[in-house]
């Protein structure tokens, strides 16, 4: 894994204006995903449920691009096709919202929350004994395991380091936990959810000193629809204002 300078200067470019810029960590992820087990599940094709799926941006199909600031803030672009999918996570409201183009409805997720937990389903966090080189990094792995799938996180010490403490309400995906133990982020990531399919995100670039227009962090102006959040035990659903 290298810090490919050229590629790296190209991406930005097409995102920089003349505005401030800040200080960001940049990762870029290659995505793939595979099915698990039969082609059905409940008479459902499961290939044709993953790309239903990725075509509403529920999940990557191509690359993921990630921007964390010193804040704890991120912003994360998920590439479908010829789609961009933005999620912002902004750290003092404890929201992600979740940005697609040409739809005024913001769905936003709500991280302090960690549905099977909430549900009394409460997912394990372990160091496992395995290591796996990727590149030139020895990787440890930490697996979460919840009753309707598992997700494992690659990382090294050498590389990539973070303040756990920047995200110590985040319980979605068991980040927080995650970061407690690690104290970086990681090089990849496997999720798997059962009897249905693996997506794998493996570190293509990176970049712990990049520059980046800091309104990449700016989400639109927005107004909470009470009616529409009550659906929902972790999101908040928002109306962009026209």
């Amino acid at each position: 894994m290298k810090k490919h300078i050229l590629r790296i200067f190209i991406f930005l470019i097409c995102l920089q204006s003349y505005c401030q810029s800040t200080p960001v960590t940049l990762l870029r992820y290659v995505v793939k995903n595979e099915i698990i087990g039969d082609s059905l599940i409940n008479g459902i094709n499961k290939l044709e449920l993953m790309n239903k799926m990725i075509n509403e941006g529920n999940m990557p199909s191509d690359s993921l691009t990630v921007f964390y600031n010193k804040k704890g803030d991120y912003v994360s672009i998920s590439k479908n096709k010829n789609i961009n999918f933005i999620n912002t996570f902004i750290n003092k409201e404890k929201l992600i919202y979740q940005i697609k183009d040409n739809l005024n409805i913001v769905m936003a997720i709500d991280v302090t929350i960690d549905l099977e937990e909430k549900l009394g389903n409460k997912p394990s966090v372990k160091l496992l004994e395995k290591t796996e080189q990727i590149e030139e990094f020895k990787c440890s792995v930490i697996e979460v395991k919840w009753k309707s799938g598992v997700y494992r996180y690659y990382f090294s010490n050498e590389i990539l380091a973070i303040d756990p403490q920047l995200f110590k309400d985040y319980n979605y995906d068991q980040w927080f936990n995650y970061l407690k133990i690690s104290k970086a982020l990681p090089l990849k990531i496997e999720k798997e959810i059962n009897d249905f399919c693996k997506t794998t995100y493996t570190l293509e670039i990176y970049d712990e000193k990049a520059e980046i227009d800091n309104t990449i962090f700016e989400i639109p102006k927005m107004k909470l629809n009470k009616e529409l959040s009550k659906m929902y035990p972790n999101k908040k659903i928002f109306i962009v204002d026209e």
